[in-house]
């Protein structure tokens, strides 16, 4: 007995095979487009799934960092006025510093060759033991690198019972010469003319300065005694002549 024709007009729509089919594709369709809002076109969550929109990453740097100077002066430095701390003469310049100056101290020296110079006539002077103990002791802690050899020169001070010289009798800024020069240290010959009534006599000191936490600062002599820096000449060849006039 043959089995009868289905006839699925009589049937309800939603359970013909054509609906079923249309309605399955109509779901894949939107499981897919969640998935591309979810996912993102790249095919990761990420910065989506917690609300989070993707961030941009930050544009790099362009173009080298500008060089600092390393041209020493060959001759005395412009702008320069000349104050007297006690008896001793220092230079001060309104683009080399200092830029801060208490009773004693003097620091903010600018990072150039000319900062460096300055400050190794400021620090150099003001750490002398003519001046007085009210100068040379907080200079010495604070403006030169810390250091055995600057504790030993500390120590030499404070442990002497001599008087600090008399104003007349005390050397004064003649000039200086550049022995070398980097943006981190810097070895000046700082000259300086001895009181005398005869042949002028010349002292050349020669300073070392680093550059430290944003500022000149002394490197002490060896074994904390000046005298290993110190040379004794009548001859200023190669020196330019600077100082209080």
């Amino acid at each position: 007995m043959a089995r009868p024709t289905q006839d699925f007009a009589d049937r309800p729509p939603w359970t013909r095979p054509s609906f079923i089919a249309s309605a399955a594709l109509v779901l894949i369709v939107i499981i897919a487009g969640l998935l591309v809002a979810v996912l993102g076109p790249d095919g990761d969550g990420s910065d989506v799934a917690d609300g989070t929109p993707p961030s941009n990453p930050a544009p790099a740097q362009s173009g080298p960092q500008q060089a600092l100077p390393t041209a020493v002066p060959t001759t005395a430095p412009a702008g320069v006025r000349w104050e007297l701390v006690g008896p001793l003469a220092v230079p001060v310049s309104a683009t080399a510093g200092p830029t801060q100056v208490t009773g004693t101290t003097a620091s903010g020296f600018a990072h150039t060759p000319e900062g460096a110079l300055i400050a190794a006539a400021q620090i150099g002077m003001r750490s002398s033991y003519s001046l007085g103990r009210e100068y040379w002791e907080p200079t010495t802690e604070r403006q030169f690198v810390p250091s055995a050899d600057r504790d030993r020169l500390l120590a030499e001070h404070r442990a002497s019972d001599s008087r600090p010289a008399d104003s007349g009798a005390q050397s004064q800024i003649a000039g200086f010469s550049y022995q070398s020069y980097t943006p981190d240290t810097a070895v000046i010959g700082l000259v300086l003319r001895a009181p005398s009534a005869g042949t002028p006599r010349y002292h050349v000191l020669s300073l070392t300065l680093l550059w430290r936490d944003g500022d000149w600062r002394m490197q002490a002599p060896p074994g904390g005694a000046w005298a290993s820096v110190n040379r004794v000449t009548s001859d200023l060849t190669g020196v330019v002549e600077w100082g209080a006039r």
